[in-house]
């Protein structure tokens, strides 16, 4: 048995309190873990700030960005051993061995499982020193191993980047010698940046209302082919002018949860354009409709639009980051998180509230402080 500190946050916008909790032994097929470190996700601060309506009971447990080791093992487990570092993707199967999204024999499109749940929702999250993973998490869930030259808070990063790669890759040859246009200058569009860049994107166009946060970004990973815009009543024809000698982007990412961005993205489409709506639009209340009218003839067929969205990862994603980061393809990941982003795990709630920050790309959370 093993005594794991829990923090629990009672409500929305409210605190968080530690409770110490004694877990058993590993059973058949389960894992025991470590939390070595945790990233602030921006969902993490709107389920602190608001709320979200996954998350059905309070307290809860949040935080779903996350690097542990492996401490016991149960019966039967063959794919981890002690002593392993591994990071954890967000979004999980079912649980239901047999199911056709989820199961032994599924496709792995799990987030299209009417039963899917995520860590930090419907699953509890990593706001604590020590979790047991259940037998079918361990057999099916989004889990890999790194070895252990990998820099702990990189591999915490593995299920944004993640989620990142599945919106960069669903399309065949939309990123390499392509212009790619990313809406905002967040953490998302940063691993964006830096994978356009890993890609070979001909052109990276950043567009961010706030200076400062832009001016970081730029600063920090910008190369000979990254152009900043401020996004201004002008942006789109600037964006379209940086374009040149194309006359609109090849991809765009939005990765902005507003419906302006939305809007933004709508009006960058041209031809062999593809959208991937990243970042959606929700809050306390649930999802909003935004609306947008659309010619599947003139625009889809004839201009060969392509409107998809991410949402979550998969184990597609989940193995692309992998193996960008052990690969060391993110030559400048480091640069996500400077030392005013660095808490100790009595610091969650400092940790949020710095993540809400308008500079701010990447906070982490150090369990071994």
């Amino acid at each position: 048995m093993v005594k794991s500190k829990v923090y629990y946050l009672d409500k929305p916008n409210g605190q968080f309190t530690v409770k110490e909790e004694v877990l058993a032994d590993p059973k058949k097929g389960e894992v025991l873990v470590k939390i070595r470190r945790t990233s602030i996700c921006q969902s993490d601060v709107v389920i602190y700030k608001k709320g979200l309506p996954r998350i059905k009971e309070w307290p809860a447990i949040i935080l779903h960005e996350v690097c542990c080791e492996v401490i016991k093992i149960g019966a039967g487990v063959e794919k981890f051993s002690v002593g392993d570092i591994i990071g954890i993707g967000c979004d999980l199967p079912c649980g239901d061995m047999d199911c056709i999204y989820c199961g032994r024999k599924g496709t792995g499109d799990w987030t299209s499982c009417p039963n899917t749940h995520a860590t930090g929702h419907e699953f509890h999250g990593f706001a604590r020193t020590h979790a047991v993973l259940p037998d079918w998490f361990v057999e099916l869930g989004p889990i890999k191993k790194f070895k252990e030259s990998i820099n702990l808070n990189y591999i915490s990063q593995m299920e944004p980047l993640a989620c990142c790669l599945e919106g960069m890759t669903r399309v065949n040859n939309c990123i390499e010698d392509r212009v790619v246009v990313l809406i905002g200058a967040g953490s998302q569009s940063t691993y964006a940046l830096q994978v356009a860049q890993a890609k070979n994107a001909r052109k990276i166009i950043v567009v961010n209302r706030g200076e400062e946060r832009l001016n970081r970004v730029l600063k920090d990973f910008g190369n000979e082919n990254t152009i900043g815009i401020l996004w201004d009543s002008d942006v789109v024809q600037k964006v379209f002018e940086a374009c040149k000698p194309f006359n609109e982007p090849h991809f765009v990412m939005m990765n902005v949860p507003h419906q302006s961005g939305y809007e933004l993205a709508t009006q960058l489409m041209g031809y062999n354009t593809v959208l991937d709506a990243h970042a959606g639009v929700k809050g306390p209340d649930g999802k909003p409709a935004i609306y947008h009218k659309l010619d599947l003839n003139n625009d889809i067929h004839y201009k060969l639009q392509c409107f998809q969205a991410t949402h979550g990862s998969s184990m597609h994603g989940v193995n692309l980051a992998s193996e960008m980061i052990a690969n060391n393809e993110l030559p400048r990941l480091g640069k996500m998180t400077n030392d005013s982003e660095i808490f100790g795990k009595d610091q969650i709630l400092k940790a949020i509230l710095r993540a809400d920050d308008k500079d701010s790309l990447k906070v982490i959370i150090d369990w071994d402080r």
